[in-house]
């Protein structure tokens, strides 16, 4: 099987059809996936491509007429459109949430869309549990050790606390340093994930 990663031959799957290629066969009925589909293309031939599909995991027999070439550093800040960190979807900036600014107080939307991030956030939490959370929030101006990185700062002064939510069970679970809390979101709360991220340093460290 072609390994894609590492290729940089994107295209756009306006259409979202296609024949699915697992384990080596394709499949006899075309596939739905969402249209605009970012794929790196694994072969190529007069009338169709075989893409990768990163948002499927999947790779996909596609009409060659049913996609377009796309620049992937035409997207983003600056500009229209945006690539999906999740479903690999290129669409309208309009579909990502703002989450803050930059340092120029320009706006910085969320590398998920709309879409993506309520799968994402699941459960929020309660009216109830988010009131007795911010009960037991951490003080302004007293000494808070975050349970994750054990460091030891003043609550407003040197560092901002944030609730940690468990977002499958729609209930906090506590209170992280916001540097930690954004970790485990770049993680996914995925103890495999993280799992891997050990054994990574472990093995670059048994290197050095």
């Amino acid at each position: 099987m072609t390994n894609p990663i590492g290729s940089s031959d994107w295209v756009l799957c306006t259409s979202g059809l296609g024949y699915a290629r697992s384990h080596g066969v394709r499949d006899s009925i075309r596939s739905h996936f969402p249209s605009n589909s970012l794929g790196i293309i694994v072969e190529d031939s007069e009338s169709e491509l075989l893409v990768f599909l990163p948002g499927q995991e999947q790779y996909f027999f596609v009409d060659r007429h049913a996609t377009t070439d796309v620049d992937v550093y035409n997207t983003g800040k600056g500009f229209y459109s945006k690539i999906c960190n999740r479903c690999f979807v290129l669409k309208p900036m309009e579909e990502f949430e703002k989450n803050q600014t930059d340092s120029k107080g320009n706006i910085v939307r969320r590398p998920s869309c709309i879409k993506c991030r309520h799968d994402i956030d699941q459960r929020p939490m309660t009216s109830r549990q988010a009131k007795e959370a911010r009960r037991l929030r951490p003080k302004k101006g007293t000494l808070f050790l975050c349970p994750i990185c054990r460091k030891m700062s003043i609550v407003g002064v040197n560092v901002k606390v944030v609730t940690d939510h468990d977002h499958k069970a729609g209930r906090s679970r506590g209170y992280l340093c916001e540097s930690c809390n954004t970790g485990l979101g770049r993680f996914k709360d995925d103890e495999n994930i993280l799992l891997n991220a050990i054994a990574y340093l472990r093995e670059h460290e048994a290197k050095s």
